[in-house]
């Protein structure tokens, strides 16, 4: 029987000689690259609109003296002039001042292919005229909630209520006297005054 042909183990790539990190606001994304006592003179990091580079020079270290280049393009659009990075005792740091206030779901471009990019943070839909805010039920249903219709449809609503007893009636004499010219009022005024309070006509 023939030997069963070997099969290579398969490649693995090393991991990256630093890790990085990526948070944002609404208006900034911060990069970090976990990289310790780094001297200035060995980093590199280089901001363009759409992408960055962080490079990263050994020529002290024997045993690996490759270079570490973590080269990103990004999710969005960044403002260069605006951007900036820098290196600290514990890291690099690279803040980049995003064109659009967007939400990224990733710092990469790929993200941004694959994704859809969220409504700008600072924007006015032209349909609509009066102001409408967020609630968790209107974010489950995808459409803000329109409150000053609300509170006109709970107004409505209220009014539409039966009244019973004395409450039924307070609100008719209330409703009369509302809508009355000012002789009724009067009139209906002499008349409670004349009763003390129990007859209103």
């Amino acid at each position: 029987a023939a030997a069963a042909a070997a099969v290579p183990d398969p490649v693995v790539p090393d991991p990256p000689r630093y890790k990085h990190q990526w948070y944002q606001s609404p208006s900034h994304v911060t990069l970090e690259v976990m990289a310790k006592k780094v001297d200035p003179a060995n980093a590199d990091i280089a901001i363009f609109a759409d992408r960055v580079t962080v490079t990263v020079t050994h020529p002290d270290d024997p045993m690996d003296p490759a270079p570490y280049v973590l080269d990103i393009e990004l999710f969005g659009g960044v403002v260069v002039e605006d951007s900036a990075g820098s290196v600290l005792g514990t890291k690099l740091e690279i803040r980049l001042k995003k064109v659009e206030s967007i939400q990224w779901s990733d710092i990469t471009a790929a993200a941004r292919k694959a994704a859809v990019v969220t409504q700008p943070l600072n924007f006015s839909d032209p349909e609509m005229q009066r102001p409408a805010y967020p609630s968790s039920k209107a974010a489950q249903m995808k459409k803000p909630t329109d409150w000053d219709k609300l509170e006109a449809d709970l107004t409505a609503e209220d009014e539409s209520d039966k009244l019973e007893g004395d409450a039924a009636l307070n609100k008719l004499f209330k409703d009369i006297y509302g809508k009355a010219d000012e002789a009724t009022r009067r009139a209906m005024n002499k008349s409670f005054q004349e009763s003390g309070g129990t007859v209103l006509s």
